[in-house]
């Protein structure tokens, strides 16, 4: 590489001392500055990137060639990833390095109407970094070199009257121009490759998709399957509000009758004896008087009507007393006992008791009757 470099040197070298060798070996190509672009344009042209396209700044590496110094370029510029870098060498372990973001570019690039025309582009620091007169822009600036660097800076700031114009230092830039091809910043111009890797991802996704829609379908059989079998199994309707609604009567049902038997056992560990009274006296049986009596034919005077019930008798029958529960009644949600108590001490005792097991109860009394309503 350092041949060639100093090759490169010698070449132009001798171009710039023999004028007339510099028409017919020496010809530069056909370059046309970003900011000043003329019609028609030359076929096969290079556009050149003003400074304000990229960043540059010169370092001494010791490598040998401009590839490996461009590896070394993201650790000195410190610039995001967005960001590529090119090296030129310029001396002996010296290199001018170039920062440069593509799409940054490739956006100004896509604003001219004449890109079509470009092909390869450069940058102004390889194609002016050797001239030493500064070159007028149209703009009224002035492209010149600090520090062997191209920058583009005011009127203010240049001294010399021995300038020159833009096409005077195109026609005299050396011959050897850097060049990178257009298609390497343009980040929308799709090539070959990008559609192949393109179609293999859509393939990909497309497979994927399928995949998921079989998977889908399968889950989606079995599921209604299933569903159905659970139909057939529990013989319920198949809208799901009337199973639903089955549900919850049947869940109130089991509620009703779980609280009747919790109730029915605190009523079963209240101590109520069942008893018979007997009556003081059995009643006297009625004699009916036999003036104007009409007898059941087959019956004699005096003696009991038997009428037509074979075993029956006339005489009213003995009303027996009972004490205890006399009534027990369930309506589905409350319940009402009946007990017949003579005895007010222990009536109040089963108030008490009925108390104790029932938070919210009712009594009222009618003579020996104590009638108790449970919530």
């Amino acid at each position: 590489m350092l041949n060639f470099f100093k090759l490169t040197q010698s070449y132009r070298s001798l171009c710039e001392r023999y004028s007339a060798l510099r028409h017919f070996l020496c010809r530069s190509a056909s370059l046309v500055y970003a900011n000043e672009l003329h019609t028609p344009i030359p076929k096969n042209a290079v556009l050149i990137l003003p400074p304000s396209d990229y960043w540059t700044r010169i370092s001494t590496l010791n490598v040998n060639t401009e590839k490996e110094a461009a590896l070394f370029a993201p650790a000195l510029f410190e610039l995001s990833d967005a960001y590529r870098y090119e090296a030129q060498k310029i001396g002996e372990n010296s290199y001018s390095l170039i920062a440069y973001n593509p799409t940054e570019i490739s956006f100004k690039l896509q604003s001219l109407q004449e890109l079509f025309m470009f092909e390869k582009i450069t940058f102004a620091q390889w194609v002016f970094a050797d001239e030493i007169r500064p070159i007028h822009l149209m703009n009224g600036k002035y492209l010149t070199t600090l520090e062997g660097i191209v920058i583009e800076i005011d009127p203010d700031y240049i001294h010399s009257h021995d300038t020159i114009p833009m096409d005077e230092a195109l026609k005299e830039a050396r011959f050897f121009t850097k060049t990178i091809p257009t298609e390497r910043l343009l980040v929308s111009n799709v090539t070959p490759k990008t559609l192949k890797m393109t179609l293999v991802i859509l393939l990909i996704v497309l497979g994927n998709l399928l995949g998921s829609a079989v998977l889908s379908t399968q889950e989606s059989v079995q599921l209604s399957d299933a569903s159905q079998e659970l139909l057939d199994n529990s013989k319920l309707p198949e809208t799901s509000i009337e199973r639903e609604a089955i549900l919850n009567t049947l869940q109130k049902k089991e509620d009703k009758q779980l609280r009747l038997r919790r109730q029915s056992l605190h009523i079963s560990d209240i101590p109520i004896k069942a008893m018979i009274v007997p009556p003081l006296s059995p009643p006297s049986p009625i004699v009916a008087p036999m003036e104007g009596v009409v007898l059941i034919p087959g019956s004699a005077p005096g003696e009991p009507n038997r009428l037509l019930v074979e075993g029956a008798s006339d005489t009213p029958a003995i009303a027996l007393q009972s004490e205890g529960i006399e009534e027990f009644v369930y309506d589905g949600n409350r319940i009402k006992i009946i007990l017949n108590e003579r005895d007010p001490e222990t009536k109040e005792k089963l108030k008490k008791a009925f108390i104790k097991k029932f938070k919210k109860v009712k009594f009222s009394e009618r003579g020996n009757q104590l009638e108790v309503r449970l919530p």
